[in-house]
């Protein structure tokens, strides 16, 4: 029952390839590969843990050697090859924020907010021409400072994921991974950062998790797994 289900998060993947754009990179691996088993199995427990439906999440990986994961409508998800090749604790953590993005509806919410602010400034522009052009500069502003709120957000729920999971030490793991993926990240922002920037500075997301686990704690269970 477990390979069924594994597979079919797979198929579904494939079935949806038609049904939306799709990032530069994009494949859908075998089945039998060990990297799709082990991101299937661990995308099904995680979004069990989550309290929602595995049956509607499907994945796909991406030809990158960047660590990285995102979330797309539909419950989809995309997994970079430099991601999937990291330690299982590493992956576990990011997919679980990944997951947690998509219970907490953050794509619905920056869709909704986008098309929102889209019809706003198009009725401006129509009584008041020129103004419209506005929504070219506010509107990555609001999104992508709100995109920052929903980082934050997906962390905090990303740890009862991870405890939901059986990890005894969410935070901990966490953290881990998220120092784990920056560490291979190429990076392409102001290490300051700015409210521009799509995602809080690593800095600013550590902190947020803290107090961590003592890291007796975290090193004892993990042994006997």
């Amino acid at each position: 029952m477990r390979q069924r289900a594994l597979l079919v998060i797979v198929a579904v993947a494939a079935w949806s390839a038609g049904c939306a754009s799709l990032p530069v990179g994009t494949y859908y691996p075998s089945p039998a590969d060990p990297n799709t088993v082990r991101v299937a199995h661990i995308l099904h427990r995680a979004a069990v843990a989550a309290g929602d439906d595995p049956t509607r999440y499907s994945f796909a990986f991406i030809k990158s050697q960047h660590a990285a994961a995102y979330t797309d409508e539909d419950a989809t998800f995309y997994i970079t090859d430099g991601l999937a090749r990291l330690p299982s604790p590493v992956l576990e953590a990011a997919v679980a924020h990944e997951v947690a993005h998509e219970v907490l509806d953050h794509v619905g919410t920056r869709r909704r907010l986008a098309l929102s602010l889209n019809a706003g400034f198009g009725t401006a522009g129509f009584f008041a021409p020129g103004v419209g052009l506005l929504d070219f500069v506010v509107n990555p502003l609001v999104v992508r400072a709100f995109s920052r709120q929903q980082e934050f957000a997906a962390d905090q729920r990303a740890i009862e994921i991870l405890r939901a999971m059986g990890n005894p030490s969410p935070r901990r793991s966490l953290a881990e991974s998220l120092r784990a993926v920056d560490a291979v990240l190429v990076r392409t922002r102001d290490e300051g950062g700015s409210v521009l920037d799509t995602h809080p500075t690593l800095e600013d997301r550590l902190k947020a998790l803290e107090p961590l686990e003592p890291a007796a704690v975290a090193e004892g269970p993990s042994k006997k797994r």
